[in-house]
């Protein structure tokens, strides 16, 4: 049921914040205030874990698992990855970004547009780029 859930919150248009409140229901871990927009891909969603006031943009992937299915690469070099994603408070992920399985991103990090995350991204950090690079990491007020 969780899988359908999901599914239907991430076609059908309604707010931001009722998607979040669809996702929780699913089972997700996701926290106060969460904002997803429409298009949203999650593999493991249970491995997924959102804090609070996190931004989510169209198209993102959060990916908890990744594998060559059917694939002999599977078979032969296991590839498959089954990790735990976290996204912490404050964070926002642009438009067609992929977080890979295994990263946190930090507390008001910032990921742009289009951007592979390969690695952890720092609190306050802004990543950009395939593989997204860390390019500054702002002060706190």
């Amino acid at each position: 049921m969780g899988k359908l859930i999901r599914y239907f919150a991430s076609m059908l248009p309604m707010s931001l914040e009722f998607r979040a409140t669809l996702y929780r229901l699913s089972g997700m871990d996701i926290g106060s205030r969460v904002a997803i927009d429409r298009g949203v891909h999650l593999t493991e969603a249970g491995r997924i874990h959102i804090g609070d006031r996190v931004t989510i943009s169209t198209g993102v992937s959060i990916l908890g698992d990744v594998t060559a299915v059917h694939s002999r690469l599977e078979t032969e070099f296991s590839i498959r990855k089954t990790e735990d994603v976290v996204i912490e408070d404050d964070a926002y992920l642009g438009v067609k970004s992929t977080i890979l399985p295994g990263i946190t991103v930090g507390r008001m990090a910032t990921v742009a547009a289009n951007t592979l995350v390969t690695s952890d991204v720092p609190p306050y950090g802004i990543v950009i780029g395939v593989p997204g690079r860390v390019i500054i990491i702002r002060k706190p007020s």
